[in-house]
């Protein structure tokens, strides 16, 4: 009967496969968007169960909480790094992080802060930074780059690809996160020094640059007034006003340049200043008593994670509303072509089910033909669509890599398979009721 029904499905591929077609384009959009979906709201729930509180300079709660929840976003601009002794002497927090950015290595974002920001993520190979110049990196950025334990990386200026490189100060990898399919995964952890470090660093080091090529600019002008002699000083008057015309113009330039940088990096921490500080206030009281005493100071903002990100998150389900509601007009359009489709092939049978009773099969196995016939069908169309949607998740999680977003392409949820065994049913009901009412009579008469 298996091998009958394989055939007859290849006798009749051109309508086999526009019922296939049908199943596998409703399937496979449901499917995707209830994965995008659910791994969203598991990423925010997950994000701000660790901190009740982030202080960070005023500007918008939104921002603050994207920046140092999910590493997207601008940092909005730097507070004194002398905020989170304060915080840790208070007695009123089990734990203040300081949190910097200003830095990237290609795509991944630098962070600058503590061993405390990693206390709950495992490593999978390695070890946790410890001293100034040493990094540790997400499991997504060590396996792009081919990254391991005692390699070196050399970061960039700026959260964009394109700042200029720090190569005088790069940092040692000393350890690899273990995947934990969140923003983490593509982010560079080290500590916040390391930031100060760098930025220090390289300042010194154009300095040096810059007096060298002074002191080499004052040699070679010394050399040519006591070659030309003293004939040639009212030539040497005019060039001398060209050099100093053409170097305003240069200053101008190299300002704009330095303005258009500073407008590209947005806000960094140098030394003595973090972009904000997260904390976890040991109770409910101490959280008020901080959130008060900081929040009458108009030049910080302070904001509770859990409410910012839970206005996100009713946005995000808005959205996941409609698109469920669209999938489901999607399904009702996928049943009512299924069932036409279906009954065109039962009318285009009743021939070989005539024929299939004069020579003594009965009803019941070509119920049974069928049904198997169609249920195959649905089967592959379901596989397919599993595959093909989590397929889609990888093109679509490096879109939303770059807000902050990881989303996993094997992870499939319980919900997932539930309603893809309501599409195989909903596949294979058209033809059990038509195979049922056709049983009802003889087809022979």
């Amino acid at each position: 009967m298996l091998k009958f029904a394989f055939k007859n499905m290849l006798v009749k591929r051109g309508r086999m496969a526009l019922v296939a077609l049908s199943i596998i384009i409703s399937a496979t959009v449901a499917l995707m968007s209830l994965n995008v979906s659910q791994q969203i709201n598991d990423g925010i729930l997950s994000s701000f169960i660790y901190y009740d509180m982030i202080i960070g300079p005023s500007g918008s709660s939104t921002q603050l909480a994207m920046n140092t929840m999910f590493f997207t976003d601008k940092p909005l601009g730097t507070i004194p790094y002398s905020l989170v002794e304060e915080l840790e002497q208070s007695g009123l927090v089990n734990r203040a992080v300081p949190f910097s950015m200003g830095d990237s290595f290609n795509s991944a974002k630098i962070v600058g802060t503590t061993p405390a920001l990693l206390e709950d993520k495992p490593l999978s190979q390695g070890a946790m930074f410890e001293e100034v110049f040493e990094a540790v990196v997400g499991s997504e950025v060590a396996s792009r780059y081919g990254l391991k334990p005692g390699d070196q990386i050399v970061t960039s200026h700026g959260l964009s690809q394109h700042g200029a490189e720090h190569a005088s100060s790069p940092l040692t990898v000393t350890g690899i996160l273990k995947t934990t399919h969140t923003n983490y995964d593509n982010t560079v952890f080290t500590s916040y020094k390391t930031v100060w470090a760098v930025h220090s660093h390289e300042e010194e080091h154009e300095e040096h640059e810059s007096e060298e090529h002074d002191e080499a600019h004052e040699e070679a002008h010394e050399h040519e007034d006591e070659a030309h002699g003293e004939e040639e000083t009212a030539q040497t008057s005019v060039q001398s006003g060209e050099i100093m015309s053409h170097g305003v113009k240069a200053l101008g330039a190299q300002g704009a340049s330095q303005q258009q940088e500073e407008e590209d990096e947005g806000a960094e921490a140098h030394e003595g200043e973090v972009c904000a500080i997260l904390i976890k206030s040991t109770s409910l009281a101490a959280y008020s008593k901080l959130s008060a005493a900081y929040s009458s100071d108009s030049r910080l903002l302070v904001i509770n994670p859990a409410t910012v990100l839970r206005d996100v998150l009713s946005q995000v389900d808005t959205a996941s509303q409609i698109v469920y509601i669209l999938c489901g007009i999607i399904l009702v359009m996928n049943i009512l072509v299924i069932s036409v489709l279906t009954l065109l092939n039962l009318m285009d049978s009743k021939k070989d089910i005539a024929l299939m009773r004069m020579i003594g099969i009965s009803m019941k196995h070509i119920r049974q033909l069928y049904l198997i016939q169609n249920g195959i069908l649905g089967l592959i169309a379901i596989v397919l669509s599993l595959v093909l949607s989590h397929l889609m998740l990888s093109f679509i999680g490096g879109l939303t890599a770059a807000r902050g977003i990881v989303l996993s392409v094997w992870k499939v949820y319980p919900l997932e398979i539930a309603v893809s065994a309501l599409v195989f049913v909903l596949s294979v009901l058209p033809t059990m009721i038509s195979i049922y009412s056709m049983s009802k009579k003889d087809v022979i008469e």
